[in-house]
Parts: structure tokens; sequence; C-alpha cells
């Protein structure tokens, strides 16, 4: 008798608390790196996608999250014009996903964006503006109620998901290399306090794109803050986001939308607070939310961004993972994680929160010098000036972060950050190991 064809996809499990991978239990140390389709669409820079991808699996992590999308004037833009298509860049996209497979890696891929890098909503919206020859806006609120935008969001959404691998010959929809699509990056519609705006949004486009795509997970990609539907849990917000038209437990209810997510980032969103308290709303965050997935919204939970300046990184992210760790063993709704970022050793840490896996090549390490005093410079300066911190955080997130970071080593008998995910990354592997001899957790 021939044996079943495993299950390459990632299933959510029949409890909705955890994904499966061929019936056992799919935990995983996750990471980001945003930029992978764009490197790999110029040869010469494929070697940094490669780095990334060994070095992922090197160190045990099994998902990678990072964006399948780059819209108008930026540099290898995906889509450069609404409805047109750039192939050298789709076959780099391809090229991420052939590459990812090979080496038995799962991708979470996002789809656009509500901050200005790489196009996303903002650049939808300028497209809207153009063709009904008005004046131009870079209000990426405007996206999901405007016809004009998802017309060409919906037809790139066809064209990504029937889009056949030059490298596998596989179409999109039915690679297992694709964990799931995420709608977005940080979705919001700020100044909307009844939600309804980006409620509708996601409800009528993960719906449209499980039509195009039956075999993959589909997620919103928002940050988590909590609305008007768990009242009683608006004080664990960082701050009063009600403004923001996100209500977590509202936004994932869909029928649509397979699993939840949050980001993780008290250092930027408690900015007068010391690490103590900082870890403690950390803490927080995540028990709210896993509780909220376990009693009302009965689907699994991705920590899908979490990260944290130099100092005291290897020790947060272990307090993150232990508790993480100790959900999963309870067996409440949570899946996994992916830390924000990494990325090859010949790419600076514009960001200020990159791990590398290996160390940084002593001209990116000198570049990394002067980027952090760029920062720490235009921090004093911003200080001196009385203007606000949230101004400054807006322009330090043009470069998607805070200050840059060297890679870390261990110090006497702590462990590095690095030695950290390596940790995790076989906990979570030894989980997978457990409900797979026994089939139930």
């Amino acid at each position: 008798m021939q044996c079943p064809a495993p299950e390459q996809f990632v299933r959510v499990s029949a409890d909705k608390r955890r994904f499966e991978l061929d019936g056992a239990p799919f935990f995983f140390t996750g990471c980001n790196s945003y930029y992978l389709m764009t490197r790999a669409a110029e040869p010469s820079l494929r070697q940094q996608v490669l780095d990334v991808l060994d070095d992922a699996k090197a160190a045990g992590v099994r998902v990678v999250r990072t964006w399948a999308f780059n819209d108008g004037k930026e540099w290898n833009a995906l889509q450069p014009a609404p409805g047109q298509f750039d192939e050298r860049v789709f076959s780099g996209l391809d090229f991420v996903l052939a590459e990812a497979g090979r080496r038995g890696l799962k991708l979470i891929l996002a789809l656009t964006n509500y901050w200005t890098p790489f196009g996303g909503m903002t650049q939808y919206v300028k497209w809207s503006c153009e063709r009904r020859g008005c004046a131009s806006t870079d209000r990426a609120q405007a996206f999901y109620a405007d016809r004009h935008c998802q017309d060409i969001f919906q037809n790139f959404l066809v064209t990504i998901t029937s889009r056949t691998n030059t490298y596998t010959g596989v179409p999109y929809r039915d690679d297992p290399a694709i964990l799931a699509w995420s709608l977005a990056n940080e979705p919001r519609c700020e100044g909307d306090f009844s939600g309804s705006s980006l409620q509708e949004w996601i409800d009528t486009t993960a719906e449209f794109l499980k039509s195009l795509d039956s075999n993959h997970l589909v997620t919103v990609g928002s940050e988590g803050f909590l609305g008007s539907s768990t009242p009683d849990l608006l004080p664990d917000n960082p701050y009063d986001t009600m403004n923001q038209g996100c209500d977590f437990l509202r936004n994932h209810q869909s029928p649509s939308i397979d699993f939840a997510t949050i980001h993780l980032w008290p250092d930027s969103w408690l900015k007068n607070a010391d690490d103590e308290r900082r870890v403690h709303f950390a803490r927080r965050w995540i028990n709210c939310h896993v509780d909220i997935c376990n009693q009302l919204l009965r689907k699994p939970l991705v920590l899908a961004e979490f990260g944290w300046k130099v100092d005291g990184r290897a020790a947060y992210f272990d307090k993150m993972y232990n508790q993480i760790v100790d959900h999963a063993k309870a067996g409440h709704a949570i899946s996994g994680s992916c830390f924000w970022m990494t990325a090859a050793s010949s790419y600076p840490d514009y960001d200020g929160m990159t791990v590398y896996f290996r160390p940084p090549t002593p001209e990116v390490e000198a570049q990394n010098i002067e980027l952090r005093a760029q920062a720490n410079t235009a921090g004093q300066e911003q200080c001196a000036s009385g203007e606000s911190q949230s101004g400054l955080d807006q322009v330090q997130a043009k470069l998607q972060g805070k200050v840059s970071s060297l890679v870390e080593h261990a110090r006497g008998s702590h462990k590095s950050v690095v030695e950290v995910i390596q940790h995790n990354a076989k906990v979570m592997q030894d989980l997978n190991a457990q409900g797979k001899d026994c089939k139930v957790m």
C-alpha cells in the first residue's frame, strides 16, 4: 500500500490553536528580512539573499517574513506603474521563493505597506489621484475606500497569485514555500475612530484573496492595537491608539483571516519609560493577545515583528522567546515569532535593529558606525530644537529604525543574541518532534 504524499502546506490545527505541517505541530523561530526581492532582482546582489537564507537555515530559523511588493519610483520597483510589472524584479521574487523552498524555509509575504517605503498604500493613492485628475495626496488612509486604489491592488493580487515561478515552474498559489500572505504591513486608518474603513477593507480583500488562492493562510499584518471590541483591555495599549482605526479582535474575526499577528516595539512606543517598564509591557502585550486568541478569537497568534536596541538585546530576546515557549507548551494559541531583522554581512544596518549571523564586513562595519553617529546627532539636534520625539521617530522611520548596531558577541557567561536565537529554534523544533511522535500536544 502506497503511503499518502506528505502535506506541504502549513495549515491551522483542528483546535485552532497552532499551525500544523503534515499533521504535526509547526512551531517556529522566524526572522524578518524585507529586502530580499529587490536585492535578488540584481544578479550581482543575489549572494546577499543566499547568505540570509543560508544563515537562517543554519540557525534553525524556519520562517522568513519579507516584502512581495515595491511600487512606483522606488529602486527595483515590482510595479512601477498601475498594472505594469517589471519582469526582472518578478524574477527576483521567483528566485527568493525557489531558494527558500530548496532550503525547506517558509515565507510570509507582505503585499503592501501603510508606510511610504517601498511605495505601498501612499503610491496607490497617488496613482488614483493621477487617474482622476485631482491633486495628489500622501494620505494613505484614502487607500481603503478608493475604488481606483482597490482596482489596482486587486489586479496585483490576481497577478501575484497566478504568477508561475520561472525557476520552479510552480504557480505561486501552489507553492508550499509560501506559508502565508499578509494583506499589508501595519495597516491602519488614522483618524477613523469607528474602525470601519480598515475593517471593510480587510473583510473584502481577504475574501477576494482566498478566492484566488485556497492553499495558503492569510493574515492582516497589523501590530495588535486593541479596540472597542475589547474595552476592558484598552489600558493594555502602549498609548491611546483609538484614532488609528485598528481593533485587534475585530480585525481578525473575518472567516477569511486564518491567524493573527502582533508587533512589539516597546522602546518606540514607550518613549519615556525605562527598560524594566518596557520589558514588563512586552510581557503583558504578548499575554493579553494570547488570551484573546485563546478565549475569543480562537485562531493562532504569531509575533511577527519584535526587536531591541543593541544593549540588552540578547537578554530581551531570551525573555520573549521563553514566554512564547511557555505558552506553546501550555497549549495556548501561539505558533511562533519573527525577530526584526537579519541581513547579509555585506548589507548595512540602516535601522539599528539588524542581527548579523556572521560579522559584517569591515566596509559595512565602518558604514554602520557612521550611521550610528548620524542618528545620534539627529537625536541631539531634535532635542535641542524642542521638537517632539514623535517627529524624530518619523524622520528615523525613513531608515526603518533608530540607530546602527554592531554584531553582538558573547560577553563572559552570557549568550549572544545569535546563540539565543539558535537555542529557541532548537526548543521549537523539539516541540514539533514531540508533537509528531504523539500527534497531540
